[in-house]
């Protein structure tokens, strides 16, 4: 026996909406189709509250002009005691090649942790003998292709892929901003690999390949017990149903896509994510300068930045594709010597980790310190050898 159901796509539509708005966070990053399948599948699921009402009685109009309220309220029981509002949360974890773990950290919605620290942590008991954790996938009865060489894992928990995927983005968003300046976007030609493996309550594990979940830096990023406390913070912003919140880890997923790009392919996605925490629809230049002063002093060059925001608006609103055909960039390097992207960048990272981390994140230290200082030492480079920046105007370190 079966019968057909019909949907009417305006109401489902608004259903999916308020759900969306009011339902779990993770609704939130699905697409609207995903979550009008959740709907019918409960529906499909629950037919039998609906059936002595319904079977074998023809009627017109909608069944919610059809059954009966106390049939309503059985439903409307079942949805809020269902997986769509009360989820579970499954393990995803993603492979990092150039970042190493020398203190795991682990928290409800994430963990950051090493190889060897993964099957005493993270995975279950009773499954971590089918764990190899060096190698992605980490299934040891995996016949298919095999990436060796991880270096650290992010462990997400969510109940939906898509939602793990954007905790991920605005998890390597603010470990992207440990390193210092010089180091962010200086990558080499080693491989990088990533994928995920999502390992289900009842010990299943489905597996994706992708391209890397990073950037191939040159130097690994060292997570280590100094890092703890901004992992905390980010920890309970992941928990957190705030405006302002959400805003931040935006910010952080805006700077996480710039990551890998080239370097006028990664302006226009920077000035998002300073808009992204700073902007307002009424005024949204002034508001983001406003917010840089806030975040890193009134000092900061007010006409340098109004030269930097014009460059942005020129991107942003049409005025050039491309950051090098405007020319406001001409301008702004003709005057300040320094490229506006590279000012864009310091000043991005800077406002992020003031902001959304309130100074506890701290920039790593030089991997290349003691060779820095050594030819110091010897006069071979000079004590100030960096390029000036909008920052070192500022008196920002």
């Amino acid at each position: 026996m079966g019968t057909e159901l019909y949907y009417h796509a305006r109401e489902l539509t608004l259903a999916c909406l308020y759900l969306r708005r009011h339902g779990p966070p993770y609704l939130r990053a699905l697409p609207m189709e995903r979550i009008w399948g959740l709907l019918q599948g409960f529906i499909a699921e629950n037919y039998w509250h609906l059936f002595d009402e319904t079977w074998a009685k023809p009627f017109d109009g909608t069944y919610a002009d059809h059954v009966s309220a106390s049939t309503k309220d059985i439903l409307a029981r079942q949805l809020a005691a269902s997986l769509i509002f009360r989820p579970v949360a499954e393990l995803t974890l993603y492979p990092l090649v150039p970042v190493q773990v020398k203190a795991a950290f682990r928290s409800e919605p994430f963990s950051v942790v090493s190889p060897s620290t993964l099957v005493r942590g993270e995975i279950p008991t009773e499954l971590e003998r089918w764990v190899e954790p060096d190698a992605f996938p980490p299934l040891t009865d995996w016949k298919g292709r095999r990436d060796v060489g991880v270096s650290s894992w992010l462990a997400v928990r969510s109940p939906v892929e898509d939602a793990a995927d954007k905790v991920r983005a605005a998890i390597l968003g603010a470990i992207a901003l440990t390193p210092l300046p010089m180091y962010t976007y200086l990558f080499s030609g080693r491989r990088i690999f990533g994928g995920r493996c999502t390992i289900t309550g009842d010990g299943g594990a489905t597996t994706s390949f992708s391209a890397g979940h990073t950037p191939p830096l040159m130097h690994d990023i060292v997570v280590t017990e100094a890092d703890h406390a901004w992992l905390s913070m980010l920890a309970e912003k992941l928990g957190s149903n705030t405006k302002t919140a959400r805003r931040e880890l935006r910010s952080l997923e805006y700077f996480y896509r710039a990551w890998p790009l080239g370097k006028s392919e990664r302006f226009p996605i920077l000035c998002m994510a300073l808009d992204a925490v700073f902007g307002d629809a009424n005024g949204a230049t002034q508001a983001v300068i406003d917010g840089i002063q806030v975040a890193l002093g009134s000092h900061v060059p007010d006409a340098r930045l109004r030269r930097l925001m014009s460059l942005r608006a020129a991107v942003i609103h049409g005025g050039a594709p491309d950051v090098y055909d405007s020319s406001k960039y001409a301008e702004y390097y003709s005057e300040y010597a320094v490229d506006p992207i590279y000012d864009l960048e310091l000043i991005t990272a800077a406002c992020l980790r003031a902001r959304v981390f309130n100074g506890a994140l701290v920039p790593h230290s030089d991997p290349n310190g003691e060779i820095v200082h050594e030819h110091q030492k010897a006069g071979r480079l000079p004590k100030q050898y960096l390029r000036p920046s909008i920052l070192d105007v500022a008196g920002t370190p």
